[in-house]
């Protein structure tokens, strides 16, 4: 019986393996650019999520301050810019050798009278609100006697901290005449109040009914001399926001209008000083 000889199996060419590698490198890398441009577009998608999520909460934020914005008052009621809460800008010096000094310092410790509602810059905002008392939202602490209750007036600040990001301070707003209420912040304590450390940059504009202002002062006196000017009728607040993502630094602009219910409005406070006007009157006689 014949045996049939074994046959040898032939391996692969040099050429070949070469060939079949060089196929598996390209192969390869279009995979590794194709998962490298997915996670990119889905660090982009994931940070314009975030960005408006972000800037959503912020204008929420913002708007329930302004929402709690306190409007100025009548000027017999109190809400005028020379009484009230405004009494150290008001004292006047006795002698006439101490005006000059009785003006500055009272220039430089003068609150700011109540019912003022905005005082801002391009880069700043300060808001005085009034909250809801506590007195209606928790009875144990009403009831207890050893509790002091906080202020329902606060005072309200945003702006840029040193180190980047959104900072919202809140503070007791003290009206009593003599004690300093000034519209800046304390910064001693920002690395607490950031809200959003991807704000990079954050500008604040105030609308009056035509145009549109880079600063607002509440406490300025209307056309009568007297009443407040009170709150504008719109803030525009407009926010940078930069994230980090594969394709580099992100940065997203949004902006937004929010309208105070506090603002005077058209109203246009009555002159008193104006003299009143009369009529002379007329008699008529009659005859044949």
């Amino acid at each position: 019986m014949r045996r049939r000889r074994p046959t040898t199996r032939r391996g692969y060419t040099l050429l070949e393996v070469l060939l079949a590698s060089v196929v598996a490198v390209v192969l390869l890398g279009a995979l590794y650019a194709a998962l490298e441009v997915t996670l990119v577009r889905m660090d982009v998608n994931r940070n314009v999520i975030v960005a408006n999520d972000l800037s959503r909460a912020v204008f929420n934020r913002v708007t329930l301050d302004l929402t709690n914005t306190l409007g100025p008052l009548p000027p017999k009621s109190g809400g005028d810019g020379t009484t009230g809460s405004a009494g150290s800008a008001t004292t006047t010096a006795t002698t006439t050798d101490a005006t000059d000094a009785t003006a500055s310092a009272a220039t430089s410790n003068a609150n700011v009278p109540f019912g003022a509602g905005v005082v801002g810059s391009d880069k700043q905002v300060t808001l005085f609100v009034s909250r809801l008392p506590t007195a209606l939202t928790d009875l144990d602490v009403v009831n207890a006697t050893d509790v002091a209750l906080p202020s329902d007036l606060r005072r309200v600040t945003y702006y840029l901290a040193t180190d980047g990001g959104l900072a919202r301070q809140s503070k007791p707003w003290v009206t009593a005449d003599g004690v300093w209420n000034a519209t800046d912040p304390d910064r001693s304590t920002e690395a607490a109040e950031v809200i959003a450390p991807e704000v990079i940059d954050a500008s604040f504009e105030y609308y009056d009914g035509g145009t549109w202002l880079s600063t607002w002062d509440g406490s300025a006196t209307a056309i009568d001399g007297t009443s407040l000017t009170g709150p504008p009728r719109a803030i525009r607040v407009t926010l940078v926001l930069e994230f980090a993502s594969r394709g580099g630094r992100q940065q997203k602009r949004v902006s937004q209008v929010i309208p105070l219910r506090a603002a005077v409005g058209n109203y246009q406070p009555t002159d008193t000083a104006a003299p009143a006007t009369t009529t002379p009157a007329t008699s008529t006689t009659g005859g044949m």
